[in-house]
């Protein structure tokens, strides 16, 4: 009991000196690779090509500031040329492309107590990842897809942390050094490494199962506000 009452004591008293200082939201876009782990590395174990962003808006009574991240990872393309029936547009040839992602969707909770050039936080994460396979046609002299279908598509509840150091650029940007280990359920998803485009444009792929676990390393950089 003692040590959480000096806990709160300290949060008070952190607290206060943030209403001088004024704690801040901030909005902020990250790029880098997603890792994955555990049973995910075993089932396929291969980079992520990822970018999203996170926003964050403050709270008036403690150091805590409320969120959401979002997350793009690409697990893998192809492409190739097709054959189709446009003879209205004068072409027999399209091209189909197929990609094979991850989505992230997370409200946090972030303890950031500093409020100086270099502001370290910690956030905690609860939300869901959503893989999906999907395939789209494309004709030249088209401005939208002529054909564009959904192959496969799955949803992975996740736990996770992640934790950042931001450093100030002039009164209100910043660049940002992130990490995030999502702890993430059993989902199906495409192996973007089987995936097969005949002439005719029938996609063939096998779909492997396993948990989900990843390690993001992502560097971002964004603004206060």
């Amino acid at each position: 009991m003692r040590t959480i009452g000096l806990l709160l004591a300290l949060a008070t008293t952190t607290a206060g000196f943030g209403q001088v200082k004024g704690y801040q939201g901030n909005l902020g876009g990250t790029i880098g690779v997603g890792i994955p782990q555990g049973e995910f590395a075993d089932t396929w174990d291969k980079g992520m090509f990822t970018f999203g962003g996170h926003m964050t808006l403050p709270s008036r009574l403690l150091p805590f500031q409320w969120g959401f991240a979002f997350g793009y990872g690409i697990m893998g393309t192809r492409a190739r040329p097709v054959e189709v029936s446009q003879p209205e547009l004068g072409t027999t040839e399209g091209r189909m492309a197929v990609r094979s992602k991850v989505l992230s969707y997370h409200p946090l909770l972030r303890f950031s107590p500093l409020h100086g050039k270099v502001r370290p936080y910690v956030d905690g994460l609860v939300g869901v990842r959503h893989f999906s396979t999907r395939s789209t046609i494309t004709v030249d002299g088209l401005h939208e897809p002529l054909v564009r279908e959904r192959y496969s598509s799955d949803l992975a509840w996740s736990t996770g942390w992640a934790a950042g150091l931001m450093v100030n650029l002039g009164t209100v940007g910043y660049i940002e050094g992130r990490v995030e280990r999502f702890y993430s359920g059993r989902a199906s998803y495409v192996d973007p490494g089987s995936i097969a485009i005949d002439d005719q444009g029938v996609l063939d792929a096998n779909t492997l199962e396993s948990g989900t676990g990843t390690l993001n390393l992502l560097v971002g950089v964004g603004f206060r506000f």
